[in-house]
């Protein structure tokens, strides 16, 4: 007998001894085989309306975009390179005791990389969205049935600032470094998310032409930064709301400082510059675009895919996004002979 047909007969008398061992060497047989078998991960596909818009109270025009989903005959999505717009469906957006109904147009593609053709979409132009108010979005098509959801815009915010700030903001040279300049943002009951940018502008004179520009005052990091440094600024980001829906926002007569520096004895040196105001910009959106946001940015980053929850999406027989956000601001005008000017 030779080793080979030994040790085959040696194991069938132990897997008689040891019925249990039988059973697992047959289940390990079985998965084996098993192995061959293809697999598919992609699974079936259902066809489901695809829909996304942001409703924003900063611009005159919105736009829906209405598509379906897509299965790439590999594994690999960004291959598909299909039009997946659907062209027959009725778009309407009901609120405040009134309909509105899109129309289909096209805009230029900024990146043609990958889809060669015009973004096609649905918009209404003029209209903006109320402040405070809830709206309906209603897709119908005849080929992949109803859609619809419901998103409300935040309500104007009140932003106020400490009176002991102004002095700083008139003249932020004349301040120390470390002074602080604080703003108080009381949110609307609605919003799911926030975000606060505070910006000084300026006209700058090129060539024979006054241009107006303007760059953002960073926040203070942490741990503190006692030289203000520009080179690497930090800014807020979008925020969850707390349950008091009032916040604080604080920055530091440094930074104001170091930028004026900057533009006045580096970036412009030979030519005229007159500062011109500074804006508090507060940002709030709905509850569906916060968690949206939240939930493509688990961890912060455009690269990671989350695994431990699906993507947000409250769409009624569809998927997508519809969300809202409203833009409001509080301007502090200066004066003609703040620091810095010529």
């Amino acid at each position: 007998m030779t080793p080979a047909k030994l040790h085959i007969v040696r194991s069938w008398i132990r897997a008689r001894r040891y019925p249990r061992a039988l059973g697992v060497m047959a289940l390990v047989a079985g998965l084996l085989a098993s192995c061959n078998q293809p697999f598919d991960p992609r699974g079936p596909q259902n066809p489901q309306i695809v829909v996304y818009t942001v409703l924003s109270t900063d611009r005159t025009v919105q736009y829906v975009r209405v598509n379906s989903t897509y299965m790439p005959t590999g594994y690999d999505a960004t291959t598909f390179t299909e039009d997946t717009w659907i062209s027959d469906a009725s778009v309407k957006l009901i609120g405040a005791g009134k309909t509105w109904s899109f129309r289909d147009t096209s805009l230029a593609r900024p990146d043609t990389s990958r889809y060669k053709f015009p973004l096609r979409m649905y918009a209404i132009k003029p209209f903006v969205p109320e402040r405070g108010k809830a709206y309906n979005l209603l897709v119908e098509s005849p080929t992949l049935g109803v859609a619809q959801a419901t998103v409300t815009v935040p309500a104007k915010p009140t932003i106020g600032l400490a009176s002991t700030s102004v002095s700083m903001l008139a003249q932020p040279l004349s301040a120390a470094p470390d002074g602080t300049i604080e703003f108080t943002v009381d949110l609307s009951s609605t919003t799911g998310g926030y975000t606060n940018h505070l910006y000084i502008y300026y006209d700058v004179l090129k060539g024979s032409r006054w241009v107006e520009e303007r760059f953002e005052i960073p926040l203070e990091p942490i741990p503190r930064d006692t030289s203000y440094s520009l080179d690497q600024p930090i800014y807020d980001q979008l925020n969850p709301t707390s349950l008091s829906k009032r916040v604080t926002v604080q920055f530091k007569a440094g930074y104001f400082q170091k930028i004026i520096k900057k533009l006045t004895t580096i970036q412009y040196v030979n030519t005229h510059l007159i500062y011109k105001w500074i804006v508090l910009t507060v940002l709030q959106t709905d509850r569906n675009l916060f968690a949206y946001y939240k939930s493509v940015r688990g961890y912060q980053d455009p690269f990671s895919i989350r695994l431990d929850q699906p993507l947000y999406s409250k769409i009624d027989r569809g998927v997508g996004l519809v969300g809202a956000y409203a833009l409001d601001s509080l301007t502090f005008v200066l004066s003609e002979d703040f620091g810095g000017n010529r």
